[in-house]
């Protein structure tokens, strides 16, 4: 056990290409840690002041009356905290009263979520206090597994690839397991520890990847959340004249994989092709979906940073709204760039790639 009080944090993250991809089991995506976190301070228990959760509050007494009748609506914390409670209780330890307080930088001053994955980040830093609180030395992939098992309760097409960003930190390689054949250990009858493990997990991967150490990642946010469940719903069952695996999905994967190499080899020219390409394709795969991935605020933001020599950009994530992302050379000025977002009313978000993935804050 750790001495309480401690505190965790977990990254936000964005993706640089293979989003809708993504959910489908084994497709690869790359994504990048933030240095935007939800933060989680462990306390000893004490009453809870409310009977539910807050965006401020997971208190011990909240998550036993959820163990006790079974709910935990679409609150990730709570699930994630159930999941780790029935791991503890797996392993024959001793449940150990502790409240979590949460913190996060990963919304806007009036709190408009700005589509780094906050329900992710979230999870994973439940995750790990757990982890820390029990000493239960859970490997990475682990704690991605068993964000994976709490966040799938709520969102089954969600495809993971924020957990795996934030438990890593820095630049991420994805890929999802199998999430329809995963065990539900909250609604289902199987155990945690056996959930952890079978085929369904085979096609999942999460590693790091090198990158260009003077590679510029630029953020412009357009102030529209997105919905990302709804998009995502959309553009996976909407087929009208689309071959899913021929059109989008082998050409994302060739890309993706393509892009890993552009990025190892410090291969600019090849990088903002891949990126391009990214681009291309979530547009060939929106127009045979009818999904409005990129709105006119994230063509404008797309359109103006490229109009630099040096530069490539797209979408970030499910679109509709929230982050566009832009690769840039070194030589590229950002204010340039920034000061014309401003100008259409796009907001910087001055963020850097993390390289530290959840863990403690000393």
């Amino acid at each position: 056990m750790r001495p309480l009080p401690f505190r965790v944090a977990a990254p936000g993250k964005l993706y640089v290409a293979g989003e809708y991809a993504v959910v489908t089991a084994g497709q690869p995506a790359i994504l990048i840690a933030v240095d935007r976190y939800v933060s989680v301070t462990v306390t000893p228990a004490e009453p809870a002041p409310v009977d539910t959760p807050t965006a401020q509050l997971l208190a011990h007494d909240h998550g036993i009356a959820a163990a006790k009748n079974k709910t935990f609506g679409t609150d990730y914390a709570l699930a994630a905290w159930l999941v780790m409670d029935a791991l503890r209780a797996e392993r024959n330890i001793q449940r150990i009263p502790a409240d979590l307080h949460f913190s996060s930088t990963l919304r806007s001053d009036t709190g408009e979520k700005y589509g780094l994955g906050s329900s992710g980040a979230a999870t994973m830093a439940v995750v790990t206090a757990f982890n820390e609180l029990y000493d239960l030395r859970l490997s990475v992939i682990d704690k991605i597994k068993l964000g994976i098992l709490a966040s799938i309760e709520i969102s089954p097409k969600s495809s993971g690839g924020d957990l795996a960003a934030g438990a890593l930190g820095g630049w991420v390689y994805y890929q999802a397991p199998d999430r329809d054949n995963l065990a539900r250990v909250l609604t289902g009858n199987t155990g945690v520890t056996e959930a952890m493990t079978g085929p369904a997990w085979i096609p999942m991967r999460a590693r790091r990847i090198p990158t260009p150490t003077d590679i510029q990642v630029l953020i412009g946010w357009t102030g529209s959340p997105a919905e990302t469940d709804q998009l995502v719903s959309q553009a996976t069952s909407n087929g009208a004249g689309l071959s899913w695996d021929d059109a989008f999905l082998r050409p994302s994967a060739a890309n993706v994989n393509s892009l890993i190499l552009a990025l190892a080899e410090e291969k600019f020219p090849l990088i903002h092709v891949g990126i391009r390409t990214a681009r291309a394709l979530l547009a060939r795969m929106a127009d045979h979906t009818a999904t409005l991935i990129e709105t006119p605020q994230l063509t404008t933001l797309i359109e103006s940073a490229e109009l630099l020599e040096g530069v490539s950009a797209k979408t970030s994530g499910a679109g509709g709204g929230d982050c566009g992302i832009v690769l840039a050379e070194p030589t590229v000025d950002p204010a340039v760039i920034y000061n014309t977002w401003q100008q259409h009313g796009i907001q910087p978000l001055h963020l850097n790639v993390t390289q530290l993935g959840v863990g403690l804050e000393e």
